[in-house]
């Protein structure tokens, strides 16, 4: 949350009210050690593992994140359960 924060502040500042409406309807949790067949799946630097693995044992639809050098590639791609998207791409999608 506090990285959406900064990102917004620096790139987007208008939309930090849109995004306070979105936090409160969110449930914040722990990230979670990768394993091995997240791996497999979507290679990923050691330090967003973490993030897709609280994202899937959590049973979330999506994960929205502005990470493309690591996630860009995989933006629209399902891995088990869980769809990967940009921040514009989620704002797209049909509810």
């Amino acid at each position: 949350m506090e990285e959406a924060r900064r990102n917004l502040a620096n790139k987007a500042p208008q939309g930090s009210a849109f995004l306070d409406a979105l936090l409160v309807k969110m449930r914040v949790v722990a990230a979670q050690p990768g394993d091995d067949a997240l791996r497999a799946v979507l290679p990923l630097p050691e330090k967003d593992r973490p993030v897709l693995a609280a994202a899937v044992r959590q049973g979330c639809e999506a994960l929205v994140t502005g990470g493309r050098t690591h996630f860009g590639r995989h933006y629209g791609k399902t891995v088990h359960g869980v769809t990967i998207h940009s921040p514009r791409s989620m704002a797209e999608a049909p509810l």
